[in-house]
């Protein structure tokens, strides 16, 4: 393309290889802009993607722990209130051990219960055994208790259990007589192994952290750290200096108070108690994980440079050639074509289904909106979500969760009408189904057909509130008419997902369309 031609017939070979290395220099100066910009564009989307991860679980976890803390509030409330009847009278006693005894071994949770009188001496216990000297009056919950007269439900630092040695939570309440004087405490342990386990069932990596506290700073547990970490106050970290006087939730990166490692936080308070679970993963770990993914395609890159390179040499040394090598580089330019339509494709593909992505699924219904509004014709829109999915992953593993994800995928694909119509895995359990062309009597026909096809693949679902214990969908339904100025794509998902919401508080597993 630099070759001599007859409008040019002074154009030296010096010119030339001036022409030719300065197209060489250009190249490879936007090779590298471009590759240093997707490196950089990979590292945010990861760091997103982290954040997300850790946000959802820190959420996931908070939930879990709130439900183990409420389960013991409302174990010690009963137990209050059947001694409040029942009365400590010696008599009783043996009767209030047996019901200690029942409500421990019915919580996993539950290290041990207890009754203290107004010196702290233990009454009774879930062990039904009283030990020599066994006074408690020094406790830091048992003084709450006589200075407070509020009944609900105080958290304590760890402590060692005096009976067993364990490290345990002390949760208790305080007992009145009628007049509302103090007549002692009632107090239950949750054991440190308890979340030790729940902890341990999550992959954080190897830089990883996952910790409950206390809205104070006080550490109650934190995994993967040793327990002379426990009851240690970080007040002065971030997340409690900063963070948590803006939100109760979040993401943030910062260096841990515990080991100074920088990682990425996901952080949530507990809405009944004074808790908060935070998760973390590391930032180096995430570096590393890139680098990994990066090498290849760098390599890639470097080895386009040589070949750019090489190329360039071998036209300054082949200029009589250059109709030849000017055929040689359009088919090298229709292969790059090829493989750039190729990378299109798969970039518009979900790997784990086979079904079209997010990103097709924008540009499909930004077409058939284009369309519709032309001609002022029908879009239906179907949100579909695989119901109580997380208990399903929580069930089986991610893996059940994977493949069941793909069933879904393969029951909904034979169900559209035609070419215009698609099938795409919308993100996470959710689905959606562009119908150009349909009214509200086709796109709820196909959405009953969707709701039979996956009640049809008889998943077993052993954790689902659906009767039938088979893994079922919701879905939602909008049909909107172009031409009316109302056919957005906004406008369109938000409907339809006001519908799905409307299916799924409805009792799951059917239909919902959104109110008109």
């Amino acid at each position: 393309m630099f070759s001599p031609t007859r409008s040019q017939p002074n154009v030296s070979m010096s010119s030339l290889r001036t022409l030719m290395i300065a197209f060489l220099l250009i190249v490879s100066l936007a090779v590298i802009l471009v590759n240093g910009w997707m490196v950089m564009d990979t590292w945010q989307r990861g760091v997103r993607e982290t954040e997300n991860d850790a946000r959802n679980l820190s959420q996931s976890v908070s939930k879990q722990s709130e439900d183990s803390f409420l389960q013991v509030e409302l174990t010690l409330e009963d137990l209050r209130d059947r001694i409040t009847l029942m009365g400590l009278d010696p008599e009783r006693q043996r009767n209030i051990a047996n019901l200690l005894r029942e409500r421990k071994d019915s919580l996993p949770q539950l290290h041990g219960l207890f009754i203290y009188d107004t010196t702290g001496t233990w009454l009774v216990t879930s062990e039904g055994i009283l030990q020599q000297h066994s006074n408690n009056s020094d406790r830091e919950y048992f003084r709450f208790h006589q200075r407070n007269t509020d009944p609900g439900m105080h958290i304590g630092q760890v402590i060692r259990s005096r009976s067993t040695g364990d490290l345990v939570i002390p949760l208790s309440m305080r007992l009145s007589n009628q007049d509302g004087s103090f007549r002692g405490v009632l107090l239950a342990t949750l054991r440190i192994d308890y979340f030790r386990q729940i902890f341990s069932y999550y992959n954080i990596g190897d830089q990883g952290l996952m910790a409950l506290m206390l809205n104070s700073g006080t550490v109650l547990y934190a995994r993967p750290f040793p327990d002379n970490t426990i009851n240690l106050n970080i007040s002065n970290s971030p997340l409690f200096n900063r963070l948590l006087k803006s939100a109760s939730s979040g993401t943030a990166t910062y260096k841990a108070a515990l080991d100074g490692v920088e990682r990425i936080f996901g952080y949530a308070t507990l809405k009944r108690y004074p808790l908060v679970v935070t998760v973390a993963y590391g930032s180096a770990q995430l570096r590393q994980a890139l680098m990994t993914n990066l090498i290849l395609y760098l390599v890639l890159c470097v080895m386009l440079l040589l070949v750019i390179v090489a190329m360039g040499y071998l036209l300054l040394r082949n200029l009589s050639k250059h109709i030849q090598d000017q055929i040689e580089l359009a088919q090298v330019r229709d292969q790059l074509t090829a493989m750039n339509q190729t990378l299109q494709t798969l970039a518009l593909v979900d790997s784990l289904t086979g079904l079209a992505n997010r990103r097709r699924f924008d540009l499909w219904l930004d077409r058939a909106l284009l369309r519709a509004n032309k001609l002022m014709t029908p879009v239906a829109l179907l949100m579909i979500d695989v119901d109580f999915f997380k208990r399903f992953n929580d069930t089986y593993g991610h893996l059940a969760g994977d493949e069941c994800l793909k069933q879904v995928g393969s029951a909904l694909l034979p169900l559209v009408r035609g070419p215009e119509d698609l099938v795409t895995r919308y993100g996470g359990e959710e689905f959606a189904v562009i119908l150009p062309g349909s009214g509200r009597e086709e796109a709820l026909r196909y959405a009953h057909n969707a709701v039979d096809a996956v009640a049809a693949l008889a998943i077993p679902h052993s954790s689902t509130d659906i009767e039938s214990k088979r893994v079922t969908v919701s879905v939602g339904v909008q049909v909107i008419r172009g031409g009316n100025g109302d056919a957005t794509r906004q406008t369109l998902i938000g409907l339809a997902d006001k519908a799905l919401y409307k299916a799924k508080a409805s009792g799951k597993n059917q239909v919902g369309e959104a109110s008109s």
